[in-house]
């Protein structure tokens, strides 16, 4: 495999990884011991209404999780997306 093969390979798994990390959802234990689900990265799947009621606190929990996981899977995303990119763009060397 070329060279620019494989990083279009790579540059689409990290692609991928990154965009399934964002769309796993989260959850944290109250300490009751039941699980409150913090919706995903992107904010979908999150009820801010139910989540309170469990507990004011949790809602910021909530918000702190979805940050931080947002924080380093959308660089794994955006690196994938820039080595697919960078592999379409860079010309072959011609063989003259």
């Amino acid at each position: 495999m070329s060279p620019r093969a494989v990083t279009a390979v790579v540059g689409v798994a990290f692609f991928l990884a990154g965009l399934l990390i964002m769309l796993l959802p989260l959850s944290t234990d109250s300490p009751s011991g039941f699980s409150v689900a913090c919706g995903n990265s992107v904010g979908m799947g999150f009820d801010p209404v139910a989540v309170e009621a469990e507990g004011a606190a949790f809602v910021e929990i909530c918000g702190r999780l979805r940050l931080e996981r947002l924080a380093w899977a959308a660089p794994v995303c955006v690196l994938g997306a820039l080595l697919v990119v960078g592999s379409i763009v860079v010309r072959r060397r011609s063989s003259a």
